[in-house]
């Protein structure tokens, strides 16, 4: 087991990089892995046909806004750790990560037994911008979103341990747990939906029920890893939980603010999905194709912005601020080397990557052009996400809230209906709406983290 990665007193450039990477590569890995499922899941259902491949889309886009309800524990969680563990205070640590798994059962219950007797309600008014929405969409999106639902609660209580293992500086074990999950996943998905054997072919349900299989192991995984201590962080079953309400003030103090970015930001992108519906089933396909294409560049950024979210934490906890400033600076330098060539890639070679995901002409030549047009993107990309996870790490989750809210609502969501609905761009006005929204939240975010205000803030 791995054991707690905690900041470096050496103010040196090379010591500082060797920290982010050993802190990012296992976040990449495991971001690759994230990835591989979604491929594996938009790459068999694609299969089945349009309808379904847009089906999953719109029920994975309503699973994404529920799970943005949570953000509050895991977002202030992960800060309380951090600055615990840069303060080698690991019973503080280890006390966030059980009153975090406490909160999220008792908020994640009554909410997906709901989830799960809506399903239907919620997939048909995802499409409510359609004038007639297509059958076969909805009942693919109802199929997938009601077998599903009630599992989530097993990746819920997943993540909230992986985020509390990464604020320690523990990234091994999130990605040997989630390699293990999507193995399962893809496994599961290619007999389940397929058949094989005495198993039938069940389709989008087979998709379904192999997600589940996989978040259920997944848990069962992560929950053996922190029991006991040998680990970053542990839980003993066998010791009697107290609510501490210190520990929830300080999470829910970080979170909240956390909690209202990451549900603006869900709903924002629940209104985009649903401007991208009220098009046909080709633009739906096509855009879900498009983004599953650029989520290959999400794997250096995502491992990236978590190295930022943990060192620049770490750093503050530990007394630090010029060594914080520092890491969250370098993560996005380098973030941005990986993240451009990445863009390279999709501008020059765009319907490589989004025939990966589609055998439809149309669905290709449209997510082609999405594709490249979001190519551009790619450097403000990489600083979104690294300057956002830093000011996360140490609490500054009021500023990200904010910037965030204006570049979803303020530019995206705007922007997009305007180009999309009332001019002859459709889908490719609805991509650059996205692109410009991420170069105003790059501009703010750098902003905010020269400013220096996030260095006086207290978890």
């Amino acid at each position: 087991m791995a054991a707690i990665q905690r900041v470096s007193p050496s103010p040196e450039k090379g010591s500082l990089r060797r920290q982010v990477m050993t802190l990012a590569w296992p976040a990449v890995i495991e971001n690759l892995l994230v990835m591989s499922v979604g491929i594996a899941d938009t790459a068999m259902v694609g299969l089945l046909g349009a309808a379904y491949l847009a089906g999953v889309e719109l029920a994975n886009r309503l699973v994404n806004l529920g799970v943005a309800i949570f953000a509050a524990v895991l977002i202030g969680t992960t800060a309380l750790v951090a600055r615990s563990t840069g303060a080698n205070d690991k019973k503080t640590a280890n006390e966030a990560m059980r009153q975090a798994l406490v909160l999220v059962f008792l908020i994640g219950v009554p909410l997906l037994f709901l989830g799960t007797l809506y399903a239907e309600r919620c997939v048909t008014f995802m499409m409510v911008m359609q004038e007639s929405p297509d059958p076969a969409v909805i009942e693919a999106g109802t199929i997938y979103l009601r077998i599903t639902i009630p599992f989530l609660l097993f990746a819920l209580l997943m993540m909230t341990i992986n985020s509390c293992l990464r604020g320690a500086g523990d990234t091994r074990t999130p990605m040997v747990i989630t390699g293990v999950s999507n193995v399962i996943n893809i496994v599961g998905n290619y007999i389940l939906i397929y058949g094989a054997g005495p198993i039938p072919a069940m389709g989008v349900a087979g998709a379904a029920w192999a997600t589940n299989i996989a978040r259920l192991a997944g848990a069962i995984l992560v929950f053996r890893a922190v029991y006991g201590e040998r680990g970053a962080l542990s839980l003993r079953f066998n010791e009697r939980f107290r609510f501490d309400p210190e520990i929830v003030r300080r999470i829910v103090r970080v979170g909240i603010p956390a909690a209202v970015e990451q549900g603006l930001m869900r709903s924002a992108q629940l209104v985009y999905g649903m401007i991208v519906a009220g098009l046909d089933t080709v633009s739906i396909a096509a855009h879900a194709v498009a983004l599953t294409a650029e989520s290959i560049s999400f794997m250096p950024g995502a491992g990236f912005s978590l190295a930022a979210t943990t060192l620049v934490g770490q750093s503050l906890g530990a007394g630090d601020p010029d060594r914080a400033e520092q890491s969250g600076y370098e993560s996005g330098k380098m973030a941005t080397l990986v993240m451009s060539a990445m863009g390279i890639l999709f501008f020059v070679f765009p319907r490589f990557f989004v025939g990966l995901f589609s055998r439809d002409p149309e669905v290709i030549d449209l997510a082609a052009q999405c594709l490249r047009i979001v190519a551009i993107s790619q450097p403000a990309l990489a600083w979104v996400m690294t300057l956002a996870g830093g000011l996360r790490g140490v609490g500054d989750t009021r500023w990200v809230m904010l910037i965030t809210v204006l570049g979803f609502w303020g530019v995206r969501v705007t922007i997009a209906y305007i180009l999309a609905t009332t001019t002859d761009l459709g889908l490719i006005g609805a991509w650059i709406a996205m692109i410009l929204d991420l170069f105003v939240r790059a501009l703010l975010l750098a902003w905010r983290f020269r400013q220096g205000g996030w260095k006086e803030i207290d978890v």
